[in-house]
């Protein structure tokens, strides 16, 4: 048997004739973990494929408050509730793939933000065969670490959708201003925010006050982190930190980004922010009320909280 049809023979055991994991290994005679990395493989691989309509009548509600409040065209509630490995991110990014499936069609580009919830959204896009389509990032790419592969998710994308990827050649905090600087020089970074402030759309999320994310792949020094937490700053996006007002912190970090600045991407017509958590209500609140997302996909809680 190939390696795909024991994915798909396994994925039809458990999802479709409803045996669990230890009767499908006994049968098989495979040891009831390979069945579990199997069944997530086969997930992976988009061989199997789960859709799930959260849409309870509280949710619409919320949905349709958001809608007024925030003058979205978009909105999308997803389940709080997490569990196993997966935190709040991979979920709203697993839910917010169902709705980003409704915005995809040939002949279009799309610029994406990174993280963790970028990376589950790009994961669990159904697979499909787009014509003519790019997709490019909205920040640097470049890391000397290897942990930054879990967060980019524009390569990710462009696989599931067989579309043309982009890559923006630098880090995405460099070590000064200059550095960023001679980088967004380079025609091959110039090229790629061009075509990124021309998308058609833009999936974007939003960090925290912690920015664990920055911080875990070595983009800030904990001493910078504590510098620029000093300024009590609501959040970070786009790799920008902002301030209480929703304006650009005034700190030396803030001018070594390599990616589009926030205020440039106010002129791509779709602008969906995917994001959610207690630690992101505020930063969230002060960006979609300066109008600078179309749409929104966060759960229950945050939704609440906004």
């Amino acid at each position: 048997m190939t390696a795909i049809g024991l994915l798909a023979r396994v994925a039809h055991q458990y999802f479709v004739l409803g045996e669990t994991q230890q009767a499908i290994a006994e049968r098989l005679q495979i040891n009831r973990t390979k069945i579990h990395r199997l069944l997530s493989e086969a997930k992976e691989r988009g061989i199997v494929s789960i859709r799930i309509n959260a849409g309870t009548s509280e949710a619409l509600e919320l949905e349709d408050r958001l809608r007024r409040k925030y003058k979205l065209d978009i909105c999308g509630i997803t389940p709080t509730d997490t569990g196993g490995e997966l935190g709040l991110s991979e979920v709203i990014g697993i839910y917010a793939a169902q709705t980003v499936e409704t915005l995809l069609h040939d002949d279009m580009t799309i610029a994406m933000a990174w993280g963790r919830t970028m990376k589950w959204l790009a994961s669990n896009i159904e697979p499909v065969a787009l014509r003519n389509v790019t997709v490019v990032p909205l920040l640097g790419s470049l890391t000397r670490r290897s942990s930054i592969d879990k967060y980019d998710a524009a390569a990710v994308f462009a696989q599931r959708t067989q579309a043309e990827s982009y890559y923006l050649p630098g880090p995405i905090i460099c070590d000064s201003h200059d550095s960023r600087e001679t980088i967004l020089q380079q025609p091959s970074a110039r090229e790629v925010i061009q075509k990124a402030v021309n998308a058609d759309l833009a999936l974007l999320s939003v960090g925290g006050t912690n920015s664990s994310t920055l911080r875990s792949v070595g983009y800030m020094t904990e001493a910078e982190f504590e510098d620029v937490l000093a300024m009590q700053p609501i959040g970070n996006y786009l790799g920008y930190f902002f301030d209480r007002n929703a304006d650009l912190l005034d700190h030396p970090v803030n001018q070594r980004i390599v990616g589009v600045a926030p205020l440039d991407t106010l002129n791509i017509p779709k602008r969906i922010l995917v994001s959610g958590g207690r630690n992101k209500v505020g930063m969230m609140g002060k960006l979609l009320e300066k109008g600078f997302f179309t749409g929104l996909i966060t759960d229950q809680e945050t939704g609440a909280a906004l």
